[in-house]
């Protein structure tokens, strides 16, 4: 079989394109010389990556919960570039920060709809291109954005946290299933990054005015490219996150809510 990432040319989609972590990856991904689908819901970041990046890409506005948007983006990859993925990067992600008690429905729904749902949806409609890569004689890889905040519930990011420990699960699962089929599967586990994300939402933050963001989207866009092409299934981007990893399995739960709480603010 011949390996289509990292570094050489191959078909992917990226959701949530338009900024942070999809953007670093969608130039890096054109720059090794990637032909891209690229979807997003804001239209002037995908009308400004259009002329930036030009005939390599196809940019594609909408939400990555509408099916709609869904299956014009598998539609239109398999016409303009053969019939054939070689890597699906299910980025596209929503936050919201706060006490649970005071998230709106709507905005609980919005996020796992956003961070789960879309996640199985867009992983199982691109089975039959990835599929097809495998029948060309390529290694087409899933690779799904989870985060540190999966390694324990994290307080005032309650549903996100939950989201990213569903999406990490499904990796999992899947990594098992697609495997005989030829197709990898893996995640990828950032800490806080230097994204809108991080200046918007996160703003105010316990755990993100505490842990500060010591990354950049592009160092996340090389791990994703990098997971594309190998283990490990999980994905930790910094050394500093591997070892909270490490001393998360190794710790009593109890020491590791202390530590949580006093973050929170709630004292030991």
């Amino acid at each position: 079989m011949t390996v289509s990432a990292p570094g050489q040319q191959g078909i992917a989609i990226v959701t949530g394109a338009g900024s942070g972590i999809g953007l670093a990856t969608v130039r890096l991904l054109v720059g090794r010389g990637w032909h891209v689908a690229a979807v997003d819901r804001d239209r002037q970041s995908m009308v400004r990556l259009k002329e930036e990046l030009g005939s390599r890409i196809l940019t594609i506005c909408g939400d990555v919960t509408d099916s709609q948007v869904r299956d014009r983006t598998m539609q239109e990859v398999a016409v303009r570039w053969g019939g054939a993925l070689d890597l699906l990067v299910n980025n596209a992600g929503l936050l919201w920060s706060g006490d649970f008690r005071s998230q709106s429905d709507e905005s609980i729904e919005t996020v796992l709809s956003v961070n789960n749902l879309a996640v199985a949806h867009w992983s199982k409609a691109a089975f039959p291109l990835l599929q097809a890569s495998v029948q060309a004689g390529r290694r087409p890889a899933v690779v799904n954005l989870s985060s540190v905040a999966a390694l324990y519930g994290i307080p005032s990011l309650a549903i996100y946290s939950a989201s990213k420990f569903w999406v990490c699960g499904f990796t999992e699962a899947l990594s098992v299933e697609w495997a005989r089929q030829g197709i990898a599967v893996r995640d990828v586990m950032p800490p806080f990054v230097e994204t809108p994300m991080f200046e918007g939402p996160l703003k105010d933050n316990p755990f993100a005015r505490k842990l500060g963001a010591h990354i950049t989207a592009e160092m996340v866009a090389r791990q994703i490219v990098a997971a594309a092409g190998g283990a490990p299934l999980h994905r930790l981007v910094s050394l500093r996150f591997r070892l909270a990893y490490l001393i998360a399995r190794l710790v009593p739960g109890g020491l590791v809510r202390i530590g949580l709480k006093m973050i929170y603010g709630q004292g030991s």
